[in-house]
């Protein structure tokens, strides 16, 4: 609607009140596109858990982030014997393993914590 022209818009305007009845106020509808955000979100949402979601949100705005992360889940994963997280393959690596694999180490961290404390 709003991307048409003024004389289109009194064609439609026309037509409208030749076929079906229609009130007389000049109200326009603006029909919004969802933001590209929105939906990464959504997507995001779907495969993380909250704490993970909300870090890779994080890299977005700030991929220095990242580093951190990448640095613990190689830590952890020398201790825990993971071979294949080897840090000379963190540039293949997108956001969403590494912030998982961060809140999974971190998870295990915890749950040795309380087993440790019982």
């Amino acid at each position: 609607m709003l991307s048409l022209s003024a004389d289109e818009r009194k064609q439609l305007a026309s037509l409208n009140k030749e076929t079906t009845p229609v009130s007389n106020t000049n109200q326009e509808v603006a029909i919004v596109a969802e933001p590209e955000e929105i939906a990464l979100y959504q997507n995001l949402q779907q495969k993380s858990h909250f704490k993970s979601l909300r870090d890779q949100l994080r890299f977005l705005i700030k991929p220095s982030l990242r580093q951190q992360h990448e640095s613990y889940i190689s830590q952890k994963a020398t201790t825990s014997g993971y071979k294949a997280l080897a840090p000379s393959s963190w540039q293949e690596v997108n956001d969403l393993t590494v912030a998982n694999l961060y809140w999974y180490f971190q998870g295990n961290d915890e749950s040795a914590k309380q087993s440790a404390t019982t």
